[in-house]
């Protein structure tokens, strides 16, 4: 078996684990077996490590279009359940998951070195979100500089933060 194979093994047993099931109860478990939920936890974070590019209902199509390896779009779930279950997710699920995956890609050796440092590539870009009016109070600027650390070889994001444009420059 390879390594990359015995990887993505590991990851799917790793979306399974009590410690990704981030404090749900014990007897909620069940999430990662395929039961009557149409959107279970291991199926949703595959989705959102998908890249999404593209409207979010375009993205579940795809994405259960190539599950069922159909050239036609699948509609099964709507955008309502993905962004409830997307919302029951710990605010550290998705960084927590990225660094074991950091952390054991290292191990098997997918990032590559240069005189025994670590290549990291940053980059910070000034992004304008779209906020529309509503009666809930929100804490989000319309204006924020995104800042990220990545790993070329692998292709893996190594960390990434949101800033206010007024409290530092984009250097």
């Amino acid at each position: 078996m390879s390594v990359l194979t015995t990887l993505f093994q590991d990851f799917a047993a790793r979306l399974c684990s009590p410690e990704f099931l981030l404090g749900r109860p014990p007897h909620r478990s069940s999430d990662c077996i395929l039961a009557p939920r149409k959107l279970p936890l291991a199926m949703l974070v595959a989705i959102m490590l998908t890249g999404m590019r593209m409207s979010i209902q375009a993205e579940l199509d795809t994405f259960f279009a190539h599950l069922r390896q159909q050239a036609q779009l699948v509609h099964e779930v709507s955008e309502q359940a993905f962004a409830q279950a997307r919302a029951k997710l710990s605010p550290s699920a998705i960084p927590g998951l990225n660094d074991w995956l950091i952390g054991r890609a290292e191990k098997d050796r997918f990032v590559p070195r240069w005189r025994g440092l670590r290549l990291v590539a940053a980059d910070a870009s000034t992004a304008r979100f779209g906020l529309r009016a509503s009666h809930v109070k929100r804490a989000a600027l319309a204006d924020q500089i995104l800042f990220g650390l990545f790993l070329p070889g692998p292709d893996l994001m190594l960390a990434a933060s949101l800033h206010d444009v007024h409290e530092c420059g984009e250097r």
